[in-house]
């Protein structure tokens, strides 16, 4: 990817690229997002691809940024369809040509007359049972490394067609056995067969249905003969062959990204696909400026990606507070001191806390001496069919409380999931619902009873709540969930867990305001200041001996979360050794005690 091939544009330039591909490298900041906006409305007045029934599709990488871009673009005409990707093809490929595809017998592989959208893959106690069942493996005893085996799936190439796979091979051990790969397929299947999507999936029935029914991509141009996708940085090898092969049938593709930012290696995406990416006449550009961060933000980004072709230049004009680090593993004293760092600084309540990992967010919003990582997987082992419930209703709640109103109706629809006669599945028991009308009805007025009694529930026991919401509200709509009983695991953990605790440790898919979140999930935010909290001393050298262009992550995990920052940006580390702070000193840090 030589820098001869790239021709320098600002956020502000519209090229005039209406009957070519393109690729644009973006930095942090460089207001890609302003630069998309304003050139779909310029290929919507200007083009004359776009037919009354046809649309520019625009991708992005989360709902968060869907809802960003469709709000900036402001605009009545439905011409534009803007979603993730797993949203666009499940919508234009999946959902309604999966009765196309049939095994070997000419069965369905999917029952596609239960195709209700796609999830995440969490395997269930009963799914691993019947998986057991189903090949003979009773021998594999420890379930909960059956659940992260299958946790870990994903489709991969090899030798031309997908296959299957653990992400890391290691846990496919089971004791002294591996998982059969062959098993793996038995395991999806199960879910299938109910009409149940995984995320990975999404892009595997894609394939397949493209592959098989080629005239399908004729049917995908016509709709949408522009195809714009964002922070291509992520994409999945087989997201790009898609894209390529929509490309060939004639849509316009533009693909906008940052190849510092690639961060998805451990889902499967590719970096090099988005550096390597290359369509016939298609045109090249790069976007050098910051519009976020100050003067000496901008400069220790350079220096993480001194190796790279981009250096990126202040357009603030703004020289800024200096990065400040905090050597210190009590968490109360590295909030404080960042806080009251804000304070002297002059700067408002626009900030966020950034860490590696779930764990750590955790404990970041516990505390070391009350956090109990594990909350969730112990309901679990207590009890799937519950937790299942629980976890469902309380992301619910913790969306509509972020005005994601959508998106919480959808977690409560997945609870009250009916079979053929209406009977909801369990922990609802002798509940039946007879038309998806009342299932929505139902699950808005669950819902409402959650959002409005969220603060006096919060600090609960979950027995309390769990008994209330069952006869307070359920057994007002005629449902009824199953009943405590005197004794169980379950009603132990009820017993001694708060709503508070549980809601803490949520893993919200997407998150959009809260203030401490795992790096992965503030891709596309910005604050005024960041604190990037750094629980493995190791980590450090990521800041010192950068390696932007590394086969592994790690690197870009910190680059994307220092440049978040935009006036004041705060590294805590537990220990440093003497040269460590030399070289921190060296690159113009300032120490806080």
């Amino acid at each position: 990817m030589s820098d001869d091939n790239f021709e320098i544009i600002t956020s502000d330039q519209v090229i005039d690229s209406l009957d070519n591909h393109f690729k644009i490298i973006a930095g942090p900041g460089a207001g890609k997002t302003y630069w998309l906006v304003n050139y779909i409305k310029y290929v919507l007045k200007n083009s004359k691809r776009i037919k009354p029934t046809s649309k520019i599709a625009c991708i992005t990488y989360t709902n968060v940024a869907a809802e960003e871009i469709q709000e900036r673009l402001n605009l009545n005409e439905d011409n534009v369809e803007v979603s993730t990707i797993h949203s666009f093809l499940y919508k234009n490929i999946v959902k309604p040509y999966a009765y196309l595809l049939k095994d070997e017998n000419g069965k369905n592989i999917i029952n596609f007359t239960k195709l209700d959208g796609h999830e995440e893959n969490v395997p269930t106690k009963g799914k691993i049972s019947r998986w057991k069942e189903l090949n003979n493996l009773w021998y594999l005893k420890d379930d909960s490394k059956i659940k992260d085996c299958f946790s870990d799936l994903g489709w991969f190439f090899e030798d031309g067609d997908l296959k299957l796979q653990v992400r890391n091979g290691y846990k496919r051990r089971i004791g002294k056995y591996n998982v059969p790969k062959e098993s793996f397929y038995s395991y999806k299947k199960l879910h299938w067969d109910e009409g149940i999507l995984h995320h990975e999936d999404v892009l595997y029935f894609s394939y397949q249905i493209i592959k098989q029914y080629p005239i399908i991509k004729e049917f995908i141009v016509a709709k949408f003969p522009y195809i714009f996708l964002d922070e291509f940085q992520d994409t999945n090898p087989i997201q790009t062959r898609i894209i390529k092969w929509l490309a060939e049938s004639g849509a316009m593709i533009g693909v906008i990204g940052d190849p510092a930012q690639s961060i998805y290696k451990f889902q499967g995406a590719s970096r090099k696909d988005f550096i390597d990416f290359s369509l016939p006449g298609q045109r090249n550009y790069k976007i050098e400026s910051n519009r976020r961060s100050s003067k000496k933000i901008i400069n220790f980004l350079n220096y993480i990606r001194k190796n790279d072709s981009v250096k990126q230049d202040c357009f603030r004009k703004c020289e800024g507070a200096s990065i400040s680090v905090i050597e210190s593993d009590d968490i109360d004293k590295v909030l404080k001191l960042f806080n009251d760092e804000r304070l002297r600084l002059n700067l408002n309540d626009d900030y966020c806390v950034l860490t590696r990992n779930n764990e750590s967010v955790i404990k970041l919003k516990n505390g070391y001496k009350t956090c109990d990582c594990k909350i969730w997987d112990n309901i679990h082992e207590a009890d799937y069919r519950r937790e299942r419930f629980l976890k469902r209703i309380l992301t619910a709640q913790e969306f509509a409380y972020r005005s994601r109103y959508e998106m919480a109706i959808k977690e409560i629809l997945k609870t009250l999931k009916t079979d053929s006669e209406g009977n909801i599945e369990e922990p609802f028991t002798k509940s039946v619902i007879k038309s998806d009308f009342i299932k929505r009805s139902v699950a808005v007025s669950i819902l409402e009873y959650l959002v409005n009694n969220r603060t006096n529930n919060i600090n609960k026991k979950l027995y309390d709540f769990y008994n209330e919401l069952n006869d307070d509200l359920l057994g007002k709509l005629g449902l009824s969930l199953r009943n405590l009983r005197a004794k169980g695991n379950f009603k132990t953990l009820s017993e001694s867990l708060t709503i508070k605790d549980l809601i803490n440790s949520l893993k919200l898919e997407e998150e959009k305001d809260s203030d401490i979140r795992i790096i992965h999930k503030a891709k596309g935010t910005e604050y005024q200041s960041i604190l990037v909290y750094i629980e493995n001393n190791e980590d450090i050298k990521h800041i010192l001996n950068p390696e932007i262009d590394s086969e592994e992550d790690d690197c870009r995990i910190y680059y994307v979360a220092f440049s978040r920052a935009e006036d004041f940006l705060c590294i805590a580390v537990p220990k440093l050794n003497e040269e460590q702070k030399r070289e921190l000193s060296s690159l113009g840090f300032s120490f806080m005690s």
